[in-house]
């Protein structure tokens, strides 16, 4: 994760009536190149029993300084798919359903008022972060068979590494689950072979508490697995390493002393860039351990330990590769991990600066749970600020366990500090009827190209995707104003103009999404007509609360809501802000789009009931329809002090 401090004008309201200092970064932009596939020159390896012998009394004085003469055994080779992905871009704008109705539209000027016009291109769907990862590709099923239950002997099948039976994913309800079931998984490869474990730590400061617990109750897996006993301890070998921006390895060989192993933990560092660099932590571990687990024969399970989803650009540019040598090295990847956000790649952790009192909000990277986002990026003002739940893990995690024969354990959420959270438990068997698709981004794209429904949604969503370069002076509106009034009147004037192209963009896709209504009926995808039900819903609601500010803003130019002079002392006066209400103040103009997106949010909460669907649709409607710009207040109790502390990146 990483972040800068965001003009006051960006930043979202908060229930205490304190100003945050949001926290933002702008991600990438445009369309990422894809790594591809990993290229390995394999050799033989001599399996007689005196060779081994003697490769296993080597092992006492190899080093890792020979390994990492032997790491290019594990380089990738990434082509260019650019102008493939230049095509997938060209081809969604092409589409008749929404070249004619959605890729031009007349946008009215931004001159000061609501009128004018001229002409203004809608921007083609540019897939922002969520966008490409082509390499060789496998047809994953997604269902609810569990591979191993805690409940049964996982000697009783044996599951070739890379074939996971059903779900990948296991939802746990702590750390001491979730070992418990890593430790069955080891004793069935243990029952194979010799094993070398990995296991690599996020070095977040979030994840500080979660070291401590894992270093409790590594030695119970050894203690099941017998392996205490001096002698027996060679079955099981370990090592440790942790990641941020850069990578540690912890352990200077694979070690079976349990203290050892433990001091490996205790030596963890903070990493404050606040960067997570998943898939290259990954790709170093097993390089880095490749020559050892070849020559001593043994099977390697390598254990992530996160509560985020990683670096995105890295995530996209390393998965498919960090798959192939994961399969190369036969390693089966386990992750304890969080749950992603809904259709989203971030969540906001709030922290408040211990001296002056500010809130500000920390960006953490936990998502989405699919290959692209498929949900609205806009809460209808602009980019948004809440944490919805999916009932899944972050796509890459998910299918990087899924692929190389591991697990993904997700653990629940330590959500009490994350902004406008919504955390919810769904039913698996539910959910499993919306499972997100797992295959390689490739292989989406090209089925996105070829499907109508599909393409109509992805095209709203990054359309409307204020993280682009080229819609977030559209599709951002200012949430805090200037306690000068004059300087108040001049950002509400701009914000004004802002509202109009959001508005016309508004018209036409939802006139387009009603007249392609078919293509929603026709889909044999749940996931997919969730999906249009739940954006067709919120573009109505987004549509009356554009027209709603327009209106409410201009009355509040004329008659401004002052502070309350008989506020409270420590009350301070800091500006306005934005916020939703229930009541309309333009009822004539509004009240039918209100009354549609109550209708169709109304039915998603009912058909897509105990989903993330139903849980976000019922949540724009407490939101309300309406736009209200009313006097912000700051508790100057939280002041402590102007002591200047560093804000931190998780």
């Amino acid at each position: 994760m990483s972040d800068s401090t965001a003009p006051i004008s960006t930043q979202q309201s908060m229930p205490s009536q304190q100003v945050p200092a949001i926290e933002t970064s702008e991600p990438p932009r445009g369309l990422l190149r894809s790594a591809a596939r990993a290229a390995y020159n394999s050799t033989a390896f001599l399996t007689s029993f005196l060779f081994h012998f003697a490769l296993l009394l080597a092992l006492a004085i190899f080093t890792f300084t020979e390994m990492n003469k032997d790491r290019q055994l594990l380089t990738v080779i990434e082509p260019d798919m650019t102008e493939d992905l230049e095509t997938f871009e060209i081809e969604l704008d092409d589409m008749e359903i929404v070249s004619t109705e959605m890729a031009t539209a007349s946008m009215p000027s931004a001159e000061l008022g609501m009128g004018g016009a001229v002409e203004a291109s809608v921007s083609t769907p540019v897939l922002e972060q969520e966008a490409i990862e082509p390499t060789e590709h496998f047809k994953v099923e997604f269902d609810a068979v569990a591979m191993i239950s805690k409940d049964t002997d996982s000697l009783i099948r044996e599951i070739p590494s890379g074939t996971t039976l059903g779900s990948a994913q296991e939802v746990v309800s702590d750390y001491q689950e979730a070992m418990d079931q890593i430790t069955q998984e080891l004793v069935w490869m243990l029952s194979k072979n010799k094993v070398l474990a990995i296991w690599v730590f996020d070095q977040s400061e979030s994840m500080v508490d979660d070291q401590k617990r894992i270093r409790e109750r590594i030695g119970r897996v050894y203690t099941e697995l017998g392996l205490t006993t001096e002698g027996q301890g060679d079955m099981l070998t370990t090592a440790v390493a942790s990641y941020g921006q850069g990578f540690h390895l912890l352990t200077d060989a694979p070690t079976s002393n349990l203290k050892d192993i433990q001091a490996a933990i205790d030596a963890i560092q903070v990493d404050k860039s606040g960067e997570e660099m998943s898939c290259s932590a990954i790709m170093e571990a097993m390089s880095r351990h490749y020559k050892y687990a070849q020559t001593a024969d043994r099977k390697v399970a390598l254990i992530l330990v996160t509560d985020e989803s990683g670096n995105t650009a890295n995530n996209q540019s390393q998965l498919e590769a960090t798959i192939a040598a994961a399969k190369k090295m036969d390693c089966r990847l386990f992750i304890l991990g969080r749950e992603a956000m809904f259709g989203y790649p971030y969540a906001h952790y709030e922290w408040r600066h211990p001296y002056d009192g500010e809130m500000h909000l920390l960006k953490i990277d936990r998502g989405p749970e699919t290959a692209y986002v498929e949900q609205l990026q806009t809460d209808g003002y602009g980019h948004r600020w809440d944490a919805m739940t999916s009932g899944f893990g972050p796509y890459e995690q998910v299918r990087m366990a899924k692929e190389s024969g591991g697990r993904f354990f997700m653990l629940p959420g330590q959500e009490d500090k994350i902004h406008f959270v919504t955390d919810r438990q769904y039913e698996p068997r539910t959910m499993n009827l919306y499972r997100p698709d797992l295959r390689p981004r490739e292989e989406q794209i090209a089925e996105i190209k070829g499907d109508p429904l599909k393409a109509l949604v992805t095209k709203v969503v990054y359309d409307l995707n204020p993280f682009q370069e080229d819609r977030k002076d559209v599709l951002t509106i200012r949430r805090w104003y200037s306690k000068e009034p004059q300087e108040t009147a001049k950002q509400i004037r701009q914000e004004q103009s802002q509202i109009i192209p959001y508005g016309q963009y508004l018209d036409a896709a939802i006139a387009t999404m009603e007249k392609n209504i078919k293509f929603r009926n026709d889909s044999p995808s749940l996931r997919w007509q969730a999906n249009f039900d739940l954006i067709l819903g919120q573009l109505y609601a987004y549509r009356c609360r554009a027209y709603e500010y327009g209106v409410s803003s201009e009355l509040f130019l004329k008659n401004p809501v002052l502070p309350d002079p008989k506020r409270a002392e420590y009350l301070e006066f800091r500006g306005w802000e934005l916020r939703t209400r229930k009541q309309l103040v333009a009822g004539d103009k509004t009240a039918p789009d209100a009354e549609r997106a109550k209708e169709l949010l109304a039915k998603v909460a009912e058909d897509y009931k105990g989903t993330p669907w139903a849980t976000r649709a019922a949540w724009e409607i407490k939101r309300g329809f309406g736009s209200a710009i009313v006097p912000h207040y700051f508790d100057v109790r939280n002041r402590k002090g102007d002591m200047k502390v560093p804000i931190p990146k998780l």
